[in-house]
């Protein structure tokens, strides 16, 4: 051959799409290959050069065994072997099936002639180990349009040329045969009776057919569609509230377990996803989605889970609408995402996992298309034939329909003459055969029925405009009347427009229903009703007055338990929770040292508190009983009553170390339920510290009056003895002083009992003034005669500092005489001994109106309101904690610090004969003085600190004439 001519055969090798290879006849090895061969070629021969290199080597291991004869063949005998559609699986993850024009010849030949091959070769996967043991593949179909022949004249070995080996892919053109003839077969199969089941079976043979598959199911949902009879009468399919159900309508080598299999359409299934996704789904290895729910496939008898799935939707065929989303299970090749309605799926099984080519996917979406209406079509045809026996059965028994209807049914035309009328009709108005073609308004006047007054639409002005009105807008209504033959009836009319495919009315359906019995049953459930509705209100309001007077009960329970003042808590016996507990009770438990807070809110720490465990809250007390010991928690009232179910009580008090000792009376019952179990227990903390200290000055008082009463008594008594002694005598003098001296006694008691009485009549607030208007300055020289004995022997100095002009206020002279006599005495005994008490008078004025004057009645800018008494000296004085307890009644401060009666500048006993009213050293005087004041309306003031004397001061107020 010429180099040029080389080189351009050399050129259109490199780009024509058949494959082109010259093998050496005598040693099988390849002299050449053109490009497009190297690239069907598996790695890494598809980039690395070949020549030279044995065709066993090159080529896979299952197409050598079934090439390596067929060459052999061709070079020993010369023949030229050519097969138009070989099928070859050896790419299948990558395209599935694919077909192969294959030529093997010599490079040149002189005379030949052709026969026949045996057939085409199949090649790769499960095919080829099949031929290479001499067996022939399993499902696989004869090609009848292989187009082979040989050259029968060999050539001699000396004289073999290289072989020419070319390859052309028609795999395109072979399954776009393959797919029509599918889509013809299945096609033929829908004018048969039995039509379905034939057509799913040719759909699975065609689906072989094309794409070499041996496992495989068609799912179809059950019940698509509604019977075709009630479709035909109307029948509408209600709503599914559950999953629906699907069968295997056919199979090819599915494990018999799984034949008569009808899964839930749900998440677990494939058709469940696709149902939800609308796209082919794609499982390489089911293994990763263990959840899928699958069929069993029959390998040699025994049920195994495929290995991979291919599931492509059958749609129902109209024009689809696309959308694009993601594969939730598996994978996919196209990105269209349908949302017809699902029929079913075509699914595909391989025992091994492996994947699925796109142009495999493509090609069975375009056969599910066809299948799909395949499949509709048959259904369809089977249920014509359904409709048309339903339709000749309805037209045959409408009119019997029509007679058998119990309710009376008159048909009138668009003009509202009577086209037709059942029996019931026709008995109910008395109605003969002529009343067909008669108007309504006709009709009902030859009726013998009768209507009751103001019930007809017969009365209206325009009857035949409001039977339209009511027709058009569906009205139904409800009407009373006497039947031609004198039945009483209620009947419920209801009227229904009729209309044609255009929409224009051409007959009016008028229905009479008897409700007799249910307007009788209504009216006399309604009776009842308006009965029981008002027996109800009676009952209502009885109940609702019994609520008012509940809450009223409740809420002045509430009040009452907020308001006691005692602390009240109900804790319940089962939780041991708090139940109730007021303000007074958390107070209570605040100053026993519990730290419930907030402090400053009694009533919500009162919230707080309930539902808390009682029993561990009252724990927390440390409390001691009257002999001082600390009362353990078993024998607490709450525990007792708690555990024990005993109702008991005890005086309890704190500990002197948190301050002053609070005494409080602690009182627990259980509450019983009428089995006698123990529902609660109720504790009642009441604050006793008040009586307790009025006890303990009671027991200070009646201490100090017999102490006090004793001294002046034995005195008495001692002179009085000395006196009716018969062996002594006495001279006048003497007797005189022994009964001056008893007298005094006897004044003294006098005096002690008038300071009870007085303190007494504080106490209860039953102290009587004899209110006048008082001088000042004469009341002041009467007190200083009174206290002139006094004043003379105490080596103390007296000073009245006083203004002219004082207005007189208004008092009980002896009472306030009394007070200045009691703060006077008090002041000269504890002032030292050479200095100065003063009492000090001065006017009060308050800046307010202008008072009425109280000597001339003129008005002044400047009249005082009031006038201040006040005492001062110049004494040890006291402390803040001893005046607390100064005005305090039996208070004994005044007997502990008075001074000793031979202090010096003590008045004698002699100086202090004729003084009435000296206090005794009960500790009342300072008590009555400040009960005097106070009722008077003022208030008895004190100054004083350690080391700076003291000052009693109170106002008067001024007198004013009417």
């Amino acid at each position: 051959m010429e180099q040029g001519r080389a080189a351009q055969l050399e050129y259109i090798l490199g780009h024509v799409s058949i494959g082109v290879a010259i093998v050496d006849a005598t040693s099988l090895r390849i002299r050449y290959a053109n490009p497009y061969l190297l690239s069907l070629l598996d790695e890494p021969w598809c980039y690395q050069g070949v020549v030279g290199r044995h065709v066993e080597e090159v080529v896979p291991p299952e197409v050598s065994q079934v090439a390596l004869p067929l060459l052999q063949q061709v070079a020993t005998t010369g023949e030229h072997l050519q097969y138009a559609e070989v099928p070859y699986e050896g790419v299948l993850e990558a395209r599935g099936r694919t077909y192969w024009r294959i030529s093997i010849e010599r490079s040149s030949s002189s005379g030949t002639s052709s026969a026949p091959s045996d057939g085409p070769p199949r090649i790769g996967g499960q095919a080829g180990a099949e031929r290479r043991r001499g067996e022939e593949p399993k499902g696989a179909r004869p090609y009848s349009d292989i187009d082979s022949s040989r050259d029968t004249v060999p050539f001699p070995a000396e004289e073999q040329q290289p072989l020419l080996i070319t390859i052309e892919d028609v795999t395109e053109s072979v399954r776009s045969r393959l797919h029509l003839n599918a889509i013809h077969n299945i096609s033929s199969a829908i004018a048969e009776a039995s039509a379905l089941p034939l057509v799913l079976d040719r759909i699975l043979q065609a689906l072989q057919e094309m794409v070499g598959s041996h496992r495989c199911a068609i799912f179809l949902l059950d019940s698509p569609m509604p019977d075709p009879e009630m479709r035909f009468s109307g029948y509408e399919e209600p709503q599914r509230s559950g999953p629906r159900t699907a069968t295997i309508a056919a199979h090819k080598n599915v494990h018999p377990s799984s034949q008569d299999w009808h899964p839930l359409v749900n998440d677990r299934t494939l058709l469940g996803h696709v149902i939800q996704d609308h796209h082919t789904l794609v499982i390489p290895d089911t293994t990763s989605i263990p959840t899928i729910i699958l069929p069993f496939l029959d390998d040699h008898g025994i049920p195994r889970r495929p290995g991979s799935v291919l599931c492509v939707p059958i749609f129902e065929p109209h024009t689809p609408t696309t959308r694009y989303a993601p594969l939730p299970v598996g994978g996919t090749v196209g990105k269209a995402h349908r949302t017809d309605t699902v029929l079913g799926t075509i699914e595909v099984y391989h025992r091994r996992a492996r994947g699925f080519p796109e142009e495999e996917i493509k090609l069975l979406e375009r056969f599910a298309q066809q299948a799909g209406l395949a499949i509709q079509n048959a259904r369809l045809f089977r249920s014509i034939d359904r409709w048309a026996r339903v339709a000749s059965r309805n037209a045959h028994q409408k009119e019997n329909v029509m007679q058998a209807i119990p309710d009376g049914v008159v048909i009138y035309d668009p003009r509202w003459r009577v086209a037709d009328a059942n029996h019931a009709a026709r008995k109910l108005f008395g109605w003969s055969d002529d009343v067909v073609g008669k108007s309504i308004i006709q009709a009902m006047e030859q009726s013998g029925a009768t209507f009751l007054p103001g019930e007809t639409v017969f009365r209206l002005p325009r009857p035949i405009e409001e039977l339209e009105r009511r027709a058009l807008q569906g009205l139904v209504n409800e009407f009373k009347m006497l039947s031609a033959d004198g039945q009483p009836y209620t009947l419920r009319c209801s009227y229904t427009p009729i209309r044609d495919d255009l929409g224009d009315i051409f007959a009016f359906i008028v229905i009479y229903h008897d409700v007799t019995s249910e307007a009788a049953a209504r009216e006399r459930i309604e009776a009842e009703v308006i009965a029981r509705t008002a027996e109800l209100a009676q009952r209502n309001e009885a109940l609702q007055q019994a609520k008012e007077a509940l809450e009223m009960a409740s809420a002045r329970l509430q009040l009452l338990v907020e308001r006691l003042p005692s602390g009240v808590l109900l804790v319940s016996a089962g939780d041991n929770d708090v139940m109730l507990i007021n303000r007074q009770a958390v107070q209570h438990l605040q100053s026993m040292g519990l730290p419930l807070e907030p402090y400053d809110n009694l009533d919500e720490a009162a919230q707080n508190l309930i539902g808390t465990n009682g029993d561990a809250l009252l724990r927390g007390l440390t409390l001691y009983s009257t002999s001082g010991s600390i009362v353990p928690f078993e024998e607490h009232p709450f525990y007792r009553a708690l555990s024990k179910g005993e109702a008991s009580e005890a005086e309890l008090h704190t500990a002197e170390s948190r301050g002053p000792v609070l005494h409080f009376l602690f009182n627990a019952a259980p509450l019983r339920a009428p089995d006698s179990t123990i529902m609660s227990v109720i504790l009642v903390i009441h604050e006793i510290t008040a009586s307790k200290t009025l006890e303990r000055a009671r027991e200070d008082f009646f201490t100090t009056m017999a102490h006090e009463l004793k001294t002046p008594l034995a005195n008495i008594r001692a002179h009085l003895s000395a006196l009716l002694a018969r062996d002594m005598q006495w001279s006048n003098d003497e007797q005189m002083h022994f009964l001056q001296t008893a007298d005094e006694q006897v004044e003294r008691l006098v005096g002690m009992v008038n300071y009870f009485l007085d303190a007494s009549r504080v106490e209860a607030g039953a102290l009587r003034l004899e209110l006048e208007p008082i001088l000042l300055p004469e009341m002041i020289e009467d007190l200083q005669e009174r206290l002139e004995a006094l004043i003379t022997s105490s080596n103390r100095k007296f000073e009245v500092t006083m203004p002219d002009g004082l207005p007189a206020v208004v008092g009980d002279y002896e009472l306030i005489m009394s007070v200045l006599s009691n703060l006077l005495s008090n002041a000269f005994r504890y002032a030292p001994e050479g200095d100065t008490v003063r009492l000090e008078v001065e006017p009060v004025f308050n800046g307010g109106p202008k008072g009425r004057s109280a000597h001339n009645g003129s008005d002044s800018g400047h009249n005082p309101t009031g006038v201040t008494l006040r005492v001062i000296d110049h004494g040890p004085g006291m402390s803040e904690e001893q005046q607390m307890v100064l005005f305090t009644r039996f208070s004994t401060f005044a007997a502990m610090r008075r001074p000793a009666v031979d202090r010096p500048g003590q008045p004698s006993l002699e100086k202090r004969r004729g003084f009435s009213r000296w206090s005794p050293a009960t500790g009342l005087g300072l008590y009555i003085s400040k009960g005097i004041i106070e009722a008077h309306g003022s208030k008895l003031q004190l100054q004083s600190s350690p080391g700076q004397g003291a000052t009693f001061a109170f106002i008067l107020p001024v007198f004013v004439g009417k």
